[in-house]
């Protein structure tokens, strides 16, 4: 069996294959990677005595955790309570499997306990006037202009993850009952359907037409957003943009209208929520919208402050 990395207890590429492939993400399958590596290098540096998986007994995972917590995260700094505890869910998924394939006897991750999934660093989001603003500041007739406008429309008007928008083929772009809509592959190959806002709408028929104008008029196969130029193979335009560009074009426009905190992909999504929670949409509904399997994630966007008159007990008829 060929091992893929030298670590104390080996993981052959065989037996890791089989549990990867079980994801239908490659972002799942690379994350699940990187978190299944990084313990295994641990036990490398801390307990090199350790050959087997069979050996892991609860006390290294317990170690592991806290390894985590102090010093885990990035420049020696502790990781996340929410990362911490999706490395030991990564974790546990991996042991589950190796109980099936009896090379090993029980689940040492199983009784360890888990950090409460606590967000310290919330993602910033836009408020209204923010978001106006930034889609302002793209000028539609200069360079990408209508794909830079498309993209910003349809990651703050949709809340849509970054890989949901960037695997969007032109065939998801679709009209049903006369209602505009795309069809997406969320997490766990799941497929979706998102109904689209007006703005965005205008804004996606804008890229299509300069699109063609340019010569390259979609067809159904077609990724729907397309890079304007491929420096490595200029002929091949064809493909679905860099998750790199997305974050420097969004970036950009930030700046550009002088925001001073990080906006990220992820703030649209962090945007989207909280706007809908603004405006009174209930946070269940909320939570149907962006596909979250739990409203506790939901929650963890929720920016409204709390005022005395907004209280439930005025609902009260007694």
């Amino acid at each position: 069996m060929t091992v893929l990395l030298k670590f104390a207890i080996p993981l052959h590429e065989e037996l890791a294959a089989e549990f990867f492939n079980n994801f239908n993400s490659d972002h799942t399958r690379n994350s699940y990677r990187t978190d299944i590596e990084k313990f295994l290098l641990y036990l490398t540096n801390e307990y090199d005595q350790l050959k087997a998986f069979a050996k892991i007994e609860r006390r290294h995972i317990v170690s592991y955790r806290n390894f985590l917590q102090e010093t885990g995260g990035r420049d020696g700094s502790p990781c996340a309570p929410k990362t911490v505890a999706r490395k030991l869910a990564a974790l546990s998924s991996f042991f589950d499997y190796l109980v099936e394939k009896d090379e090993c006897q029980f689940n040492p991750v199983n009784s360890v306990k888990r950090p409460r999934r606590e967000v310290l660093r919330p993602t910033n989001a836009l408020n209204a006037e923010q978001v106006k603003d930034l889609i302002a500041a793209v000028e539609e007739n200069k360079n990408s202009g209508p794909l830079h406008r498309a993209l910003l429309m349809t990651f703050f008007t949709t809340g849509l993850r970054k890989s949901e928008i960037l695997n969007l083929k032109y065939c998801d772009y679709r009209e049903i009952n006369d209602y505009k809509l795309v069809e997406f592959k969320g997490k766990g190959g799941k497929i979706g359907q998102k109904l689209l806002h007006p703005q965005c709408i205008e804004a996606l028929e804008v890229y299509l037409e300069w699109m063609k104008s340019k010569g390259r008029k979609h067809e159904n196969s077609d990724w729907l957003f397309q890079p304007t130029k491929n420096p490595s193979n200029p002929q091949n335009l064809n493909k679905a943009l860099n998750p790199k560009t997305i974050n420097e074009i969004i970036d950009h426009y930030a700046k550009k209208i002088g925001l001073n905190f990080k906006v990220s992909p992820h703030s649209a999504r962090a945007t989207f929520i909280s706007e809908l929670l603004e405006v009174g949409v209930d946070i269940y509904s909320v939570a149907r919208e962006v596909n979250h399997s739990s409203v506790k994630t939901t929650q963890e966007y929720d920016k409204r402050r709390k005022k005395l008159s907004d209280s439930p007990v005025y609902k009260l008829k007694f």
